[in-house]
């Protein structure tokens, strides 16, 4: 008798669950996984479906004013999503020295640890609000002097 409750669970169990349509049947998920019926984005990807790369808001050209321990600056920064991974964005022209620092975005905030090309070092951090961008970051030059500096970036 408890065979056949148990075996006539069994094949009950069997034939709903196969009844049940296949959460992520008809879900595309562009840069992503389906579970259960819902998009789980990679990294740099966001939207129901992960269409959309977090970086590209970002992009912009933004007049950038600028306080540092050595005085005040204004000047133009190009914010670009040039790289292949998605989760990067290149900032041209950071502290007025015409170089570029590589960033990693993730929702509205990005991170910065980066060593460039003439041997300064570039760690901080920052967020997008509004369109406005903000950085608060320390530049360690070749030489160590030690830049603490924060920007507020308004698109042109």
């Amino acid at each position: 008798m408890m065979k056949k409750f148990l075996t006539s669970i069994i094949i009950i169990t069997t034939v709903f669950v196969g009844c049940q349509p296949k959460a992520c049947e008809d879900v595309n998920c562009n840069n992503g996984t389906c579970e259960k019926g819902e998009c789980i984005c990679e990294a740099g990807y966001e939207g129901p479906n992960c269409q959309t790369e977090q970086r590209q808001a970002f992009v912009a050209i933004y007049n950038v004013e600028e306080s540092c321990n050595p005085g005040n600056l204004s000047y133009i920064i190009t914010v670009s999503a040039n790289s292949a991974n998605a989760s990067e964005i290149t900032i041209n022209n950071m502290g007025d020295f015409n170089f570029d620092v590589i960033a990693t975005v993730s929702g509205a905030t990005l991170s910065i640890d980066y060593e460039t090309g003439n041997g300064a070092r570039v760690v901080g951090n920052g967020t997008l609000e509004n369109g406005v961008l903000t950085i608060s970051y320390t530049m360690t030059t070749s030489s160590n002097q030690v830049l603490n500096c924060d920007m507020v970036c308004t698109p042109q």
